[in-house]
C-alpha cells in the first residue's frame, strides 16, 4: 500500500509547482508535511481521519489553480505597463 494515491499526489504536486523543478520540490515538501502531519494527528486525536488531510490537499490544489486565474488579469495589466526598452546604440526593430 506504499504507492496508494501516488498518481493523484504527483499530478497535484506538478500543478502546484507549475511544472517548474523548484516549485515541484516545494510543493512535494508541502504535500509530504501535510500527509505526515495528518498521520501524526490521527494517532493523537481520535476523531481525526486521513480523509480530512486528503480534503485539505484537494482544497489547496483547487484554490491554487483558482488563484492563478484570478491573478492572471492583474499580472497581464502590470506586464502591459512595462515596456521593453530599445538597446542603446542600436536601431529599434519594428
Amino acid at each position: 500500500d506504499f504507492v496508494a494515491g501516488a498518481g493523484f499526489t504527483g499530478i497535484a504536486v506538478s500543478l502546484i509547482g507549475r511544472n517548474h523543478p523548484l516549485g515541484s520540490v516545494l510543493a512535494a515538501l508541502l504535500f509530504g508535511a501535510l500527509f505526515q502531519g495528518g498521520a501524526e494527528l490521527s494517532f493523537e486525536i481520535p476523531g481525526f481521519s486521513r480523509d480530512m488531510v486528503t480534503t485539505l490537499q484537494g482544497l489547496i490544489v483547487l484554490f491554487s489553480g483558482a488563484m492563478a486565474q484570478v491573478a492572471a488579469p492583474a499580472l497581464a495589466k502590470v506586464h502591459g505597463w512595462v515596456k521593453p526598452r530599445a538597446v542603446a546604440g542600436g536601431a529599434a526593430h519594428g
